[in-house]
């Protein structure tokens, strides 16, 4: 999760594109970290993501456009509630892990 935010931070340090891409850069880290902590917590015997998971991801993937041309406010609002999803399955995945025989 540190380095997502390193590299968010690093996003808006490229001044060669302007905010409206940034954001689009910012949504698809975002969708492809989601994914891949999906796939993290799949069961090992079929590895399929949780399917309400890949739900959202299809219909953030799908309003990528419609979030980078947000008021600030709305943009700042659908980022952090995506982070506290991130957080959570980070989480969970954290407390399977205990339960995991290596």
């Amino acid at each position: 999760m540190s380095d997502l935010v390193s590299d968010l931070l690093h996003l808006s340090d490229d001044q060669g594109t302007d905010a409206k891409e940034r954001r689009r850069q910012l949504i698809d880290r975002l969708i492809r970290t989601l994914m891949e902590t999906a796939t993290v917590l799949a069961p090992n015997d079929d590895r399929q993501s949780p399917i309400p998971v890949l739900r959202l991801i299809d219909v953030i993937e799908g309003m990528t456009s419609s979030i980078a041309d947000a008021d600030d406010a709305t943009f700042s609002a659908i980022v952090e509630e995506i982070a506290l999803l991130l957080r959570t399955l980070e989480r969970h995945r954290q407390e399977m892990a205990r339960f995991t025989v290596h």
